[in-house]
């Protein structure tokens, strides 16, 4: 195989696994969206009620408000693979601080808009990953709507 028809090969390989979603632009192995569809909170609406004001002078106004959420993510797409599941919480969902402790099966952690937060590492079985997590909701101030709906999802980030 001659020089020219190797990269023209290598470039068509590098060009269907980016099609494919397989890695991203740096080569590392892209992230993939995991249905958690059966997962649900309890209660189904949370009221957010405004926080006591500390004494120091100066503090910042917020809302809070717990939920329990039963986590159920559908593992069979990625069953046997080792890699991180990840919970994250878009850009759009500004003025949110997400704190959470789980009941064992998921890691606790704290979530702000537009980061994800690790919460399983290890080979997935298949089947559900599934955990019950208590969720302290913060909203700012600045909350534009009485009611808004959680747009949290998980990813899967292949090892």
């Amino acid at each position: 195989m001659t020089h020219a028809a190797w990269i023209r090969m290598a470039g068509a390989v590098l060009a269907a696994l980016l099609a494919g979603g397989v890695v991203n632009a740096a080569g590392a192995p892209s992230a993939q969206r995991l249905d958690d569809s059966l997962s649900h909170t309890v209660p189904p609406n949370v009221q957010l009620q405004w926080r006591p004001l500390p004494p120091s002078a100066g503090a910042a106004l917020s809302m809070e408000g717990w939920v329990r959420v039963n986590v159920r993510i559908d593992t069979a797409p990625v069953a046997g693979r080792p890699g991180r599941v990840y919970m994250v919480l878009p850009p759009e969902q500004r003025g949110l601080e997400l704190v959470w402790t789980s009941q064992g099966r998921l890691q606790a952690g704290r979530l702000t808009p537009g980061e994800r937060a690790l919460v399983y590492s290890g080979v997935l079985g298949a089947g559900l990953l599934e955990d019950q997590i208590t969720v302290r909701l913060r909203a700012s101030p600045d909350w534009d709507s009485p009611t808004r709906r959680l747009n949290v999802h998980f990813e899967w980030q292949p090892d």
